[in-house]
């Protein structure tokens, strides 16, 4: 795996940056390095060195968080680590949501009602975890890139997932843009956290990095698509799948229904009339999801 992995990151270095093979690689993933070669591409020009300087390193331990290293003085760049079953995880999530969002394209009420099984198999095996690396391991957890790539639906799973990764990315990056990880400021990512720092300091730095990931996503995009401004809110939904009280905060993050509506602040300012839709598609699917997994959650913290 390891051998193939460097020949794809060769090859497509060469095509990329002129037969300098993996020199300019910003990533051991080659989809993650795709993700940061399009911000630096669609980035201004203040931004584009410092993006330049962005190292994702993908673990091979699971785990659904990516993190921010904090900065070195002896190196110069930016370090984000992740773990290789985050984008197992929003890949599945993503064709969840999809088949809601292609259902509501359909006039067909029978068409609509046979797209629950697929939805309802997805969402189980996004609560087992074990069973969701097995299959990752022994199957292809992306048996769905085999379908028929005119799908709608498939575009519409494409687009969330492609959109929430590089919103996750675009957190992470933040928090290192925003000084958040300086080892002489306040650092959310060191096991040792200044006396100064309140609760409150961290739960604003949260909200400062997802602020830079929209900002950072939005300003890539080529035309305005729907999809990509719900991907944020999809991110905070499938964490919240492993998180039975997403109302509450934790020591070191505000919970996670602040960090949907202050995400859904963010897509009003972009556009008022997607944000209310975008919001009424995340209560219908939040509901669902606590009706078919019979109370969940024993508040509706999405309302």
């Amino acid at each position: 795996m390891a051998q193939k992995i460097l020949k794809e990151q060769e090859d497509f270095g060469n095509v990329t940056n002129s037969y300098l093979g993996r020199e300019m690689w910003y990533s051991n993933d080659f989809f993650i390095n795709s993700l940061i070669l399009n911000f630096i591409t669609d980035a201004e020009d203040d931004l584009v060195n410092e993006l330049k300087k962005i190292y994702v390193g993908v673990l091979g331990n699971p785990g659904l968080d990516a993190e921010a290293i904090n900065m070195d003085d002896e190196f110069e760049g930016y370090l984000i680590k992740t773990h290789f079953d985050i984008d197992i995880q929003l890949d599945l999530f993503s064709h969840f949501v999809s088949y809601h969002l292609y259902g509501m394209q359909l006039s067909d009420e029978r068409a609509r009602f046979n797209l629950l099984p697929e939805m309802c198999e997805k969402l189980l095996l996004l609560m087992d975890k074990e069973a969701l690396l097995k299959k990752a391991i022994l199957e292809d957890v992306h048996d769905d890139l085999e379908v028929d790539i005119k799908s709608p639906r498939l575009n519409i799973a494409t687009d969330l997932f492609v959109a929430g990764m590089s919103f996750i990315l675009g957190h992470e990056i933040g928090h290192h843009f925003l000084k958040h990880t300086e080892s002489n400021g306040r650092n959310l990512v060191s096991k040792f956290i200044p006396t100064d720092v309140t609760y409150n300091q961290r739960y604003l730095d949260e909200f400062a990095a997802d602020d830079f990931g929209f900002n950072l996503l939005i300003r890539g995009m080529k035309k305005r698509n729907d999809n990509t401004l719900f991907a944020p809110l999809i991110v905070i939904l499938m964490l919240a799948l492993y998180d039975k009280h997403p109302e509450e905060a934790s020591q070191y993050h505000p919970s996670l229904r602040d960090r949907y509506l202050n995400l859904l602040s963010r897509v009003s300012e972009h556009n008022e009339a997607i944000a209310l839709t975008l919001q009424r598609i995340f209560n219908d699917i939040a509901t669902w999801i606590n009706h078919t997994l019979l109370g969940y959650w024993k508040t509706e913290w999405w309302k």
